[in-house]
């Protein structure tokens, strides 16, 4: 830790020319100031993202986004497909949680495999790469509550050049609120379906007569049942962060944010799909075979800070930290395993399992410097950067007493009230370190008037230690540590076929550690996730609304798969009489195997289709082309629509009605299916679970009653639409939400 503080003291001083002078203004609004011995050009330094803020605009678009490439860059400008959800989406829409954020993302794919864990796929693999601000969130963070955000980006394909390890997918960012120069409050109450229960209150104000130091404090609570039974979700989150304009040229900000998850009925699992017999079990929606104790709870402290100065020459430097502590507290106990007898009510089982003390520890880092340069007598952008993360992830292990049998004597008259299990650390446990850490540039270079290359590659060291330890054991290693260096590059190009139209092309990978060895004991190279894109970008009504047509191709290459030759070898050897032990690798691997192909293409519209028409339209088409060692993905559709709009009804209609928004949104997807395995013997399906193609329709209405008051009812599941979110998951499926009414009042001043 000495050489990283001397590392950020270093940093400091450079941003800050060696000097820590602070503006006058912070203690008091004086016209005078210490003389400077050198007068440089006064540039006004804002937060990136407070000038690209999407709250009170009124639009579902946003303008910029650094989430790509860190440059600084309009969406249509980044020659990849970029969704965004803004302020705006998420209150008329009564979009909560990350999950109906994401559902809403055209091109996104959210299934649930319990109650507390979800997973999002795009283009044809899991997304695994979640930030906020452009900082990795921590390995045991619950679902954010979106109350801290000004809006989410999904940025579609690989984006290994911001240092994520993963799929070709997309990756989540979660952009903050920032405070203002001026005062602004917000308080909302909302109540609803399940004895839904939800409070706001976000405040942000000037802390001196200027401006210059300035501060915004947040706070929501929800709670509400739910329509499956024994479930009660209990969430609190918090957030406060100060800025200062330390010199006109020098920003500095901190920040914590706090979000703790504490539900109690959790399910672990599915509801099962099949009876014993193989016919269809046909259970309600309402079908949980938890306890009232269950709880899989999860809380989240992040501590973060950045300072950015802009230079005379218009460059900016800027360092950005992070430290979180997330802690997950598992008690669980549901009956998951088995297929329900209706005559009788026996078949399931329970799965309990406890593990009370996880917690990871996650450091963030990023460092860069970025500006204008000048070649052949054009103007072209440049951004270095160091940029990576510690993350740290400790378990201790109990020993634990149950009172109760695995078998549930009656399904049919389930109860949930269980003896609650009581534990007792043992002292064994483990911890895993994974470090990433790597140097970055990228520049875009204006090769003519129409037309500007984007490239750029990161070189990332990755190193990963695991151990383990008993009561009576110190800690020892429970493999071999892993380090590899990888690089990672990124290329695009863009032409501006006129004012309106922008063609653009680009190439992106990421890389994934791989766990398997050869038969020289040594780790195999890493996995890659390559992404290919075509695509052409338009905006209309004065850049408020801005269209995307892209074709795309993703792959995973270097998969591991047998050696066959070695293991053969081997196990003939070992059949002859040969000591297993005098093998360093009883099953080896290689690097040669091709994981799944996708292809497809989307087209979105999101923004202003006029000053009183908000819409966000995508379609998305995907086809996964089966490997050697990768089967068809059957279970995330191959075609998915999404409808979101909202409209002010005109003055004209009638005294008052521009005070009326309505809108809604309407999804589509195709048929999914999944075939898990150990389904019962002649079972409806042959194994094979599957979910028709259906859609689903919400709609809102929002009464603005002055500058301050607002009504928002929204209804979700219009028409009551019965559907699974998830099939085959352990032979069962996970319901989707019944028809329900939420009515928020929001104050603003």
């Amino acid at each position: 830790m000495g050489a990283r503080n001397n590392l950020y003291l270093a940093v400091l001083l450079a941003i800050s020319g060696g000097s820590f002078t602070v503006n006058p203004a912070l203690a008091a609004d004086s016209t005078t100031a210490a003389t400077k011995a050198v007068t440089l050009k006064t540039v006004k330094v804002t937060a990136d993202t407070e000038d690209d803020a999407t709250e009170n605009t009124n639009s579902y678009a946003a303008k910029k986004s650094r989430s790509a490439s860190k440059l600084n860059l309009s969406l249509k400008e980044t020659p990849q497909s970029v969704s965004v959800v803004t302020r705006q989406q998420m209150e008329q829409q009564g979009l909560i949680s990350l999950d109906d954020i994401l559902a809403a993302t055209p091109g996104v794919y959210t299934t649930k495999l319990d109650s507390e864990r979800s997973s999002y796929y795009a283009r044809g693999f899991a997304i695994t790469s979640r930030q906020i601000d452009g900082l990795p969130v921590g390995d045991n963070s619950p679902r954010f509550d979106n109350f801290f955000f000004d809006r989410i980006e999904t940025i579609k394909g690989a984006t290994g050049l911001m240092g994520s390890t993963g799929n070709p997918s997309a990756t989540i960012n979660m952009v903050r609120k920032r405070p203002t120069q001026e005062f602004r409050s917000t308080f909302a109450i909302t109540a609803g379906s399940w004895d839904h229960r939800r409070l706001e209150a976000d405040i942000s104000a000037p802390m001196s007569e200027s401006g210059h130091v300035r501060g915004r404090v947040m706070a929501a609570r929800t709670e509400e049942d739910s329509y499956m039974d024994f479930y009660h979700e209990d969430s609190t989150a918090a957030m406060a962060m100060m800025e200062a304009d330390f010199t006109p040229n020098t920003l500095v900000s901190v920040g914590v944010q706090y979000q703790k998850n504490a539900p109690t009925g959790s399910t672990w699992g599915a509801v099962p799909y099949w009876n014993k017999d193989g016919s269809l079990a046909n259970l309600p929606r309402s079908f949980s075979l938890t306890t009232d104790w269950s709880s899989i709870k999860n809380n989240d402290l992040s501590l973060f800070a950045e300072v950015q100065h802009t230079f005379a020459n218009e460059w900016l430097a800027k360092a950005v930290v992070s430290q979180s502590t997330s802690k997950s507290d598992w008690m669980a106990a549901y009956g998951g395993s088995g297929f329900p007898d209706p005559e009788t009510g026996t078949g399931m089982s329970i799965w309990t399992g406890i593990w009370p003390y996880s917690t990871n520890e996650k450091f963030n880092l990023d460092l860069y410097a970025t500006g204008p340069f000048e070649l052949f007598g054009r103007t072209h952008e440049l951004i270095v950067g160091y940029s990576g993360f510690t993350s740290e992830n400790t378990s201790d292990n109990v020993d634990t007493n149950l009172q109760y049998s695995a078998q549930i004597a009656d399904y049919r008259h389930w109860k949930g009230n269980l003896p609650k299990p009581t534990y007792a650390k043992n002292g064994s446990g483990s911890d895993n370190t994974t470090d990433i850490y790597g140097a970055y540039t990228t520049a875009r270079f204006s090769l003519a008037d129409p037309l500007q290359l984007i490239i750029g590659a990161r070189l990332s060291a990755y190193d990963y230690d695991s151990q383990s330890w008993t009561a009576t054991t110190p800690k020892t290693q429970t493999a071999d540590p892993r380090s590899l260096d990888e690089v990672t590059p990124y290329v695009g190009l863009l032409y501006d076929i006129n004012e309106r139209f922008t063609a653009y092309a680009s190439y992106t990978d990421m890389f994934q550690p791989s766990s398997r060895k050869d038969r020289q004991d040594n780790y195999l190279d890493p996995e890659s996730g390559i992404s290919y894109e075509l695509g052409i970008k338009s905006d209309w009504n004065n850049g408020k609304l801005l269209t995307t047509a892209a074709a795309f191709w993703s792959e995973k290459d270097d998969l591991a798969v047998l050696d066959v030759e070695y293991n053969n070898a081997v196990k003939d050897a070992i059949n002859n009489g040969a000591d297993p032990q005098d093998f360093k690798v009883l099953t080896a691997y290689v690097a040669s195997g091709q994981g799944l192909k996708i292809e497809g293409f989307e087209i979105e519209a999101i923004g202003l289709v006029n000053d009183t028409w908000n819409i966000s339209l995508g379609y998305t088409y995907v086809n996964s082309i089966s490997s050697a060692i990768s089967s068809e993905l059957t279970n995330i559709p191959q075609h998915q629509l999404k409808l979101h709009s909202s409209y002010t009804l005109p003055a004209s209609l009638w005294q008052g009605a521009e005070k009326v928004t309505l809108g809604g949104k309407v999804r589509w997807q195709s048929d999914i299916s999944n075939k898990w395995g150990g389904a019962p013997v002649n079972s409806i399906g042959d194994g094979v679970i599957t979910q028709d193609a259906y859609y689903l329709a919400d709609i809102f209405a929002t009464y603005q009653f002055n500058d301050y008051l607002s009504a928002n009812l929204n209804v979700d599941n219009l028409f009551d639409e019965k559907y699974y979110t998830n099939v085959g998951f352990y032979n069962g499926i996970f319901w989707g939400e019944p028809r329900n009414i939420k009515l928020t009042l929001r104050t603003r001043f």
